[in-house]
């Protein structure tokens, strides 16, 4: 029986793993503030339903960097997807090829970059990445992806260091043996806070904006810039050009107390107007949030966590019914909120939402 809701399948998922990888994927950084008003101020969220607008019809595609994809839904950069299931991130690809939906593969994947765009089929994948110490790597894993097909480059801007995980350090948690970070060598060494051991993968805390001019410099694929949490960082943003940005506090798993997300979109959609895509991530679980957010201003929401849960609990079926659990809480939320398509829920954002 396909699990109620994604709550559901977190349970599922604290069942059958290890309590160290569960753990290891639900904890937030320090004292789980973010973590937890990511969904507190979703909830927070209310819907002034719009009566008598003939919703029989539903229209819920939406277009992110030029292509058409068939739900506001898509799969959020998540690390080590073989912690849960062995075929790991190719899973997950085939899952969003068969949705039509779009996913970002990690550079942290736990499967080679180009075995999970060859074995998935899927030809429409972004990359994510960060800019390393190592220029000379950060460019060689751009020019792999670009190799293997995927559409995009993702650009993680919002952790020139790593959180401090409070519940990897009690668990003294490590990777297993048959888990690494495949696109990079590996380092024999054991930090139980970050278990990501990888040659070269050092994050440079001297990051400015002339960095992300030099990564677009590099690629001819769209460049998309996840981490964005401040209005005063969407400005330069938008005068580089990039094709999209990414609203996230990782999950809360950088920095805690650090803002929800779903409370900064409204003053981060008003600094982008039009001028460029807008996703969103950290928190989302109900086809209720899906409309929030679309309603505040975004393009789309991106999901972590849950993916990681369903794929536990149930492999690729499991993140197949994981997802149309949310697709059809969305329908049911448009109906009842009188907007027949996504383009209806932005025009009438202001009437059915209150903050």
């Amino acid at each position: 029986m396909t699990p109620p809701s994604l709550d559901d399948f977190r349970t599922l998922a604290r069942e059958r793993l290890p309590a160290g990888v569960f753990d290891y994927i639900d904890g937030g950084a320090c004292d789980e503030i973010t973590s937890r008003a990511n969904r507190r101020d979703l909830d927070g969220i209310r819907l002034l339903p719009l009566c008598l607008r003939d919703v029989a019809d539903l229209d819920l595609r939406t277009s992110l960097l030029g292509h058409s994809f068939g739900f506001p839904v898509g799969f959020s950069p998540t690390a080590f997807h073989r912690l849960v299931h062995e075929s790991g991130e190719v899973s997950a690809a085939r899952v969003a090829k068969a949705l039509d939906i779009p996913m970002i593969v990690s550079s942290m994947s736990s499967v080679a970059m180009e075995d999970v765009a060859r074995d998935s089929g899927n030809e429409h994948l972004w990359f994510q990445t960060y800019i390393f110490k190592d220029r000379a790597l950060t460019k060689e894993l751009i020019q792999r992806a670009e190799g293997s097909g995927y559409k995009a480059i993702v650009l993680t801007v919002g952790c020139p260091v790593t959180g401090r995980r409070y519940r990897n350090v009690r668990n003294r948690f490590a990777l297993p043996a048959d888990v690494v970070a495949a696109n990079f060598a590996r380092r024999n060494v054991v930090v139980h806070d970050n278990p990501i051991h990888s040659v070269g993968a050092d994050l440079d805390p001297a990051l400015t904006w002339s960095d992300v001019e030099w990564l677009r410099g590099q690629t001819a694929l769209p460049v998309v810039l996840k981490g964005i949490m401040n209005p005063l960082d969407v400005p330069p943003a938008l005068d580089l050009e990039v094709a999209a940005l990414i609203l996230s506090n990782h999950g809360g798993r950088q920095l805690d107390t650090t803002e929800s997300t779903i409370r900064m979109l409204p003053e981060i959609a008003a600094a982008v107007g039009k001028r460029t895509g807008l996703l969103i991530d950290s928190g989302f679980r109900r086809g209720t949030d899906v409309l929030k957010a679309i309603a505040l201003g975004a393009d789309g929401v991106l999901l972590g966590r849950p993916v990681m849960w369903a794929l536990a609990a149930g492999g690729e079926r499991g993140v197949v019914d994981a997802v149309g659990l949310l697709v059809e809480e969305l329908r049911i939320a448009m109906r009842i909120a009188g907007c027949r398509s996504i383009g209806e829920i932005r025009k009438n954002g202001s009437a059915v939402v209150r903050v």
